[in-house]
């Protein structure tokens, strides 16, 4: 079977690596599937560590306001792994999860203060009570946070290792059209690259992200676009020593104000003393290349809007940050389903999520395993139907020297029909989880927006009292602040 995973950023490549760890081979061929990723901008960098404390503010940024990232995973080029994502990474490999943690930093609380100084409650960031919370070989599995490119890295790193970078496992080539599988015609899913050329494929996986090309092959031109949520989100890196509040407490910070929302967490190991921060405002049009922004005029609405706010630290970023990066906010509608006739869509490609989830990378990766253990399910199951058949009595001709000729057909039959039952279950699987998500990110999205002083103070007052009285452990987050959000 051959596999085409348009985009090599962290959903394709998550996917990869559970597909080459979790499909069984044909039993009638000792060749193993054919999978490959397309990937439109080849790295600017090479992949490093990011516990070097002499990285400028522009490296650690995903683009320049000249070229704006449609991203919804990051906010400022930063990012959160929660619990759910890096049982995911560890299920992918120990070694990956163990590189993921020593690059990022575990941030064991969420601290939630008030723009006014209050500090409004503290949460654990851990899964203790989860699914592996208990027996002898129980572990906690708490957020981290990250720099994008840090995860990225990591996972490319592992394709590279395991893989070989000489297979060429990802192809930088541009896709400019995906058409789906006819089985009328008996024709494959075509793949259709800038310039012209095609290549077949029995299933293309877009993980092209929120603008994803393959979405428009699938649904048609203009069917279910990203829709812009009216904010857009700024951020940075700053270097330093790490502030008491997240050293101490090794904590993700989060106020809340009038205003709007700041956050910031260490971006890597304590010793990189390195300073992710980010924050959201409204703009009445969505941001683009040609959009005249002045970095200055970002900055003064900064200011303006955080720069009274009682937290030290809140202040000393907003100093000292040079705002190079804004990000346009994108959501996707519900759609009717995730995939069919030879495409699946997976990540923001499906189902892009406000930032304000913090599941936008765990999400993605959630797909991956997914996907994965469905295809090789259903693999697995037609594989060995077929096996049972090639040793009936009805089959003897499979030892003639032109045996593949007989069972390349069937084969191929089962694959199809296998390929189009894991798209039905990975949707009915997945969507409704999605969803669920998806609505408490448009309720917490409500906590990011402008407020008068009663909705302020009654955000405030009601957070305090659900912080107090609510039990403090796994998903106290999620549970509060969309109840919250929703009070005013």
């Amino acid at each position: 079977m051959k596999i085409i995973i348009v985009g090599g950023g962290i959903s394709g490549l998550a996917t990869y690596l559970f597909l080459r760890k979790l499909l069984p081979n044909p039993s009638s061929s000792s060749s193993s599937h054919a999978i490959y990723i397309y990937e439109s901008h080849r790295p600017r960098n090479k992949i490093t560590s990011n516990t070097s404390k002499n990285n400028s503010q522009s490296e650690n940024q995903e683009t320049s306001i000249s070229s704006l990232s449609t991203s919804t995973q990051t906010v400022g080029g930063g990012l959160g792994v929660s619990p759910n994502g890096m049982r995911i990474l560890h299920d992918i490999s120990p070694a990956l999860h163990e590189a993921v943690t020593a690059q990022g930093y575990p941030c064991e609380k969420f601290i939630f203060m008030a723009e006014n100084g209050w500090t409004l409650g503290v949460s654990s960031s851990g899964d203790q009570g989860g699914y592996e919370a208990h027996g002898p070989d129980a572990r906690e599995e708490v957020c981290v946070s990250s720099l994008r490119g840090g995860l990225w890295a990591c996972l490319k790193r592992h394709v590279d290792e395991t893989y070989g970078e000489g297979e060429e496992v990802v192809r930088y080539e541009k896709v400019a059209e995906v058409r789906p599988a006819n089985s009328a015609e008996g024709k494959k899913a075509v793949v259709v690259f800038e310039g012209g050329r095609e290549e077949e494929a029995d299933l293309v996986i877009g993980a092209d992200g929120v603008k994803s090309v393959v979405r428009r092959g699938l649904f048609g031109e203009g069917n279910f676009e990203p829709v812009y949520t009216g904010a857009s989100g700024i951020g940075g890196v700053i270097h330093g020593p790490l502030p008491a509040r997240v050293a101490d407490n090794k904590a993700m910070v989060f106020t809340f104000g009038r205003q709007g929302f700041f956050g910031y967490a260490s971006s890597g190991p304590a010793s990189s003393e390195s300073l992710m921060w980010w924050s959201t405002f409204d703009t009445e049009s969505v941001p683009s290349k040609t959009t005249n922004l002045d970095p200055n005029e970002i900055k003064a609405g900064l200011q303006e809007r955080h720069g009274n706010a009682a937290d030290p630290v809140v202040r000393d970023i907003i100093s000292k940050a040079e705002v190079q990066s804004i990000y346009p906010t994108w959501v996707m509608p519900d759609l009717p389903h995730w995939g069919q006739n030879g495409i699946v869509l997976v990540g923001d490609a499906a189902h892009a999520l406000s930032p304000t989830t913090g599941q936008g990378a765990s999400q993605a990766l959630e797909d991956a395993q997914t996907l994965g253990l469905l295809l090789a399910e259903t693999l697995t199951q037609a594989y060995s139907s077929e096996e049972l058949n090639t040793e009936s009595p009805g089959h003897a001709e499979a030892e003639s020297p032109n045996a593949n000729v007989h069972t390349a057909e069937p084969v191929a039959g089962k694959e199809k029909a296998a390929l189009a039952l894991t798209l039905k279950l990975f949707y009915e699987i997945r969507h409704g989880r999605v969803a669920r998500i998806r609505e408490r990110g448009r309720k917490m999205d409500r906590g990011k927006r402008k407020m008068t002083v009663v909705e302020e103070y009654a955000m405030y007052c009601f957070f305090k009292v659900m912080m107090t009285f609510m039990p403090l452990g796994e998903h106290t987050f999620p549970r509060v602040l969309p109840t919250l959000v929703v009070c005013h």
